[in-house]
């Protein structure tokens, strides 16, 4: 009778093998590698299109995200300035190019964080999960279609400020 049980389940896993239906669920991670930018007082302006189906994590799974576990900006910004300046990170939901100026409706994702004169400050980890304040925009757009522009802005009065080795990096648990 052992025997003819353990067939009968074996049996019954291999149809819903061969059917497609078996349950997977995971962590995943996507990271979206973020161009050098640079912005300046009255000088020059870089936005961003990110579109998260170019990364294979994201694009495998983005149908069956559960939810976004967590979110990290991180990378070098320097300020090529002799003040102290702050930077922020803006949110476009929804755009279809890459922003070229402040946009109206856009939402403030990230920051700000202050950046002494003429210095670099490293931005890890743990420093970006407290400067983030737009989280769940980030969030409907990651569960969303995954694309939207991202600007950096300088809420000083003078600022020159350059970003480098910066990445959007997304934890997401997925079901099938």
């Amino acid at each position: 009778m052992k025997t003819l049980s353990k067939s009968l389940a074996l049996v019954a896993l291999a149809a819903l093998a061969a059917a497609g239906c078996i349950l997977t669920s995971g962590q995943f991670v996507a990271t979206y590698d973020l161009p050098d930018a640079t912005f300046s007082t009255g000088g020059t302006f870089q936005g961003e299109l990110v579109d998260l189906t170019t990364i294979g994590e994201y694009n495998d799974h983005k149908d069956d995200i559960a939810r976004v576990e967590d979110l990290s900006l991180v990378g070098d910004i320097r300020n090529n300035g002799n003040a102290s300046a702050q930077a922020e990170v803006w949110i476009v939901p929804g755009a279809t190019s890459a922003p070229t100026g402040v946009v109206p409706g856009a939402v403030k994702l990230w920051g700000p964080i202050t950046v002494p004169a003429n210095s670099t400050v490293n931005v890890d980890w743990n420093e970006s999960a407290s400067l983030f304040v737009g989280r769940q925009t980030l969030i409907d757009e990651i569960k969303g279609d995954g694309v939207f522009g991202l600007y950096l802005a300088a809420p000083s009065v003078t600022y020159d400020i350059s970003t480098s080795n910066a990445a959007l990096i997304i934890v997401f648990s997925a079901k099938k």
